[in-house]
């Protein structure tokens, strides 16, 4: 074997471990095929998918923001199993962002397939589309709230 097709292939297998042993996170999201874990709907849209990843690696997807925040604080998962939580970037559809990290707008300008009317997308992004589609700006902790009160 060549050097260069040995380090070639120490480098994909040096990927390939390091793949293995990172954190598990989201999965590719099954358009018009997977089903919401929380209301049963067939996830279509992909402006407004979301995922749980629990500490085991099981995953859960979600077709609305709403969806995976109610299954958040009232699903069979405990807090304490949640890895991690992932919302669609609206303005990038099929590009996962953690919840943690986004900034939520509800508007009324927008309908998401349950009506939670929340869009997502990372801090810097907020500000902007507030003023373009107008609404109130949230971030997850009060998402997480806001489906606690309305449940």
């Amino acid at each position: 074997m060549s050097r260069l097709r040995l380090h070639r292939h120490a480098a994909a297998l040096l990927g390939a471990v390091a793949l293995a042993c990172g954190s598990p996170g989201p999965v590719p999201i099954a358009f018009g095929e997977a089903a919401c874990d929380h209301c049963h709907m067939t996830i279509v849209d992909q402006r407004f998918a979301a995922e749980l990843v629990t500490r085991t690696g099981k995953v859960y997807a979600f077709d609305d923001a709403g969806c995976l925040a109610t299954f958040t604080i009232s699903g069979p998962v405990e807090p304490d199993q949640v890895r991690s939580a992932w919302v669609t970037d609206f303005r990038q559809p099929g590009t996962l962002i953690p919840a943690q990290d986004a900034i939520f707008l509800r508007t009324e300008a927008v309908r998401t397939p349950m009506s939670s009317n929340l869009l997502a997308v990372p801090r810097a992004a907020a500000d902007s589309l507030q003023a373009a589609l107008g609404g109130t700006l949230l971030d997850w902790p009060q998402v997480l709230a806001a489906a606690h009160d309305s449940a």
